[in-house]
C-alpha cells in the first residue's frame, strides 16, 4: 500500500498545477507579473506613428478607385513605367511617344501653319516665315517667342497691301500662339522644319484610326500589330514626323505608341489620382515601418504590452492591395 502511494503524482492545489506544458497558472501568472512594462517614451512614439498613420490611411481611401484595379488601366500603368525605364521593348520611345501625342493634339494647327506657308507667298509673308523659323532655332521660353513674333507681325501688317494676305499672316499666328499652348509644340515645329514636303494629313488618319480602337484591340498587342500593318503606308510616314530611329522604325513600334496613346487618353486624370495614391501610401509606409520597429523591439513574451500595441494598423488593407506595385517601383 505505502509503495502504491509512493507512485502517485503529487498532489498540488489546482491553482498550482500545470494547465498546459510544464507551467502551472501560478507559475505563468508570476511570469507575466516579473514582465517590465513597455517604456513610455515608446509607447508615446508608437501612438504618435499610429495617428499619423490613420491620416494617411484616410487620405488612401479618399484618393483610391475601383478604376485602379482594373486590368486595362494596370497595364496603362505598366506601360508608364516601361517607357520611363526604357525597358521592354520601349526603349528610346519616350521623346516619339510624347512628339507624336502633341503631333496628334496639334494637327490641325501644324496643317493651317504649312498651307498658309504653300499659299501665301508673298516677299513679306516669306521674310515673315523666315522670322519665325529663325526665332523657333533660339530655344526662346513661350512668352518670349510669343510678344517677338506679335511685333513682328505689327510691324509687317502696315506693309502688307491686300487684306486677304493680313488675315493670313494673322491667321497663321492664332496658329503659332495655339501650338505653343501643347507641351513640346514648338520643338515639335522645329523638328519638322527640318524636312521637306511631309503629308501632314497623316496626322488626322492616323488619329481616326486611335478614336476607332476597341477594347480588345487596345489590350492585345498582336492585333495593333496587325491594324498597323494594314494601315502601314500612313505609319511608315510618321519616322520623320516624331524622330524614330531606323531600328525602331516598325510595325511593332508603332503598335506599341498607339497603344499608349489610347490608353493614355481614357486614363490620363486617373493616373494621375493613381500617382497622388503612390505617393500617399509611400508616406504612410514610413509610419508602418516605425510602428512596426517599436512593437518587434517590445515583443509580448518579454513585455507587459499595452492595448494599443495589437491594434490593426490603419491603412494596412490598403496597402496590401497595392503592395505588388509599391514594391516593383522600389525595385
Amino acid at each position: 500500500m505505502a509503495s502504491e502511494l509512493k507512485t502517485q503524482p503529487s498532489q498540488k492545489p489546482w491553482w498550482n498545477r500545470p494547465l498546459w506544458g510544464d507551467k502551472s497558472l501560478l507559475e505563468k501568472l508570476i511570469c507575466k507579473l516579473s514582465k517590465p512594462e513597455v517604456f513610455e517614451g515608446a509607447i508615446h512614439l508608437h501612438n504618435r506613428e499610429l495617428l499619423e498613420a490613420q491620416g494617411f490611411s484616410k487620405m488612401a481611401k479618399a484618393i483610391d478607385s475601383d478604376k485602379f484595379g482594373s486590368q486595362e488601366f494596370l497595364l496603362f500603368v505598366k506601360i508608364k513605367y516601361l517607357l520611363a525605364s526604357n525597358l521592354d521593348g520601349y526603349e528610346g520611345l519616350s521623346d516619339s511617344a510624347q512628339l507624336l501625342a502633341v503631333a496628334l493634339k496639334a494637327k490641325d494647327s501644324l496643317m493651317v501653319l504649312n498651307q498658309t506657308e504653300l499659299r501665301y507667298q508673298t516677299y513679306k509673308q516669306q521674310q515673315f516665315y523666315k522670322f519665325v523659323e529663325d526665332l523657333l532655332s533660339q530655344n526662346l521660353d513661350i512668352e518670349t517667342f510669343r510678344g517677338r513674333v506679335q511685333a513682328k507681325l505689327t510691324e509687317l501688317l502696315v506693309q502688307i497691301k491686300t487684306e486677304e494676305d493680313k488675315m493670313a499672316l494673322q491667321a497663321y499666328v492664332k496658329e503659332l500662339n495655339d501650338l505653343s499652348e501643347h507641351e513640346l509644340g514648338l520643338k515639335l515645329l522645329v523638328s519638322l522644319k527640318g524636312y521637306y514636303c511631309i503629308d501632314y494629313s497623316i496626322l488626322s488618319k492616323i488619329a481616326a484610326i486611335i478614336n476607332r480602337l476597341g477594347k480588345k484591340d487596345i489590350q492585345d498587342l498582336k492585333r495593333l500589330v496587325s491594324l498597323v500593318l494594314v494601315n502601314y503606308e500612313f505609319f511608315k510616314k510618321l519616322k520623320k514626323i516624331i524622330g524614330l530611329s531606323e531600328e525602331k522604325n516598325t510595325p511593332e513600334t508603332y503598335a506599341r505608341l498607339i497603344q499608349y496613346l489610347a490608353l493614355n487618353h481614357k486614363y490620363q486624370l486617373a493616373f494621375l489620382k493613381f500617382q497622388e495614391l503612390e505617393a500617399v501610401l509611400w508616406q504612410w509606409c514610413k509610419h508602418y515601418q516605425a510602428i512596426l520597429a517599436i512593437r518587434q523591439q517590445y515583443p509580448p513574451s518579454q513585455y507587459k504590452q499595452p492595448k494599443d500595441f495589437s491594434q490593426e494598423i490603419p491603412g494596412l488593407k490598403i496597402y496590401l492591395k497595392y503592395k505588388n506595385w509599391l514594391s516593383d517601383r522600389k525595385a
